[in-house]
């Protein structure tokens, strides 16, 4: 009787650990934006304008979308995202400035000769929320007038990562407190055996 009593519990012990509620999955999801480089120079219009990009005097425009890379609006939750842009350049420093969606704006001169640089920013919450809504950040770079003079490089690539919680699995059914007492009364009466009933 002692092992059916055990067998019972551990029966019903399963059976409200199944119950509890899953933890929703957390993904990163990364969408890279890699055209051939770009020239962008003070007072010009990049040339040749990649396609899907809008370019305009000293500035182009494209837009990241991590809806195609896996990103569900209105179901799934962003908890986090960054950009990371990578300019070129053959001469010296630099100035320019990077627009996310229609709030955040980053402002650097560091473009150093070869390999250039990339400059990683955070979005911030406005950005994040302009993200969240479809999945889609405009992304503007422009030239500027800064120290030694007119910013002239070259856009190579940019790369959006967010960290992502995933909504389209739901968590299980976590039962109400009647359900509970239910089980729990089953469970005594199925442990319950009369003293009568041993030996």
């Amino acid at each position: 009787m002692r092992h059916l009593r055990h067998a019972v519990l551990a029966i019903g012990v399963l059976a409200i650990s199944l119950w509890s509620a899953t933890p929703a999955t957390a993904i990163s999801i990364t969408d890279v934006v890699d055209p051939a480089d770009t020239l962008i120079a003070y007072g010009s219009t990049p040339s040749p304008c990649p396609a899907g990009f809008v370019c305009t005097t000293s500035a182009l425009s494209f837009v990241h979308d991590i809806s195609d890379d896996g990103y569900v609006p209105g179901v799934d939750t962003i908890t986090s995202a960054t950009i990371a842009i990578h300019l070129t350049d053959t001469g010296g420093s630099e100035s320019y400035t990077f627009t996310l969606g229609a709030s955040q704006t980053f402002s650097s001169v560091n473009v150093p000769g070869g390999s250039g640089s990339t400059d990683t920013i955070i979005l911030s919450l406005p950005a994040l929320t302009d993200l969240a809504a479809d999945g889609k950040i405009n992304v503007t770079i422009q030239s500027t007038i800064g120290n030694p003079g007119p910013g002239e490089f070259s856009f190579a690539d940019s790369v959006l990562t967010a960290e992502v919680t995933d909504g389209r699995t739901p968590p299980l059914q976590v039962p109400g407190p009647a359900s509970i007492a239910l089980v729990a009364a089953g469970l005594a009466a199925l442990l319950w055996v009369p003293r009568s009933a041993k030996g």
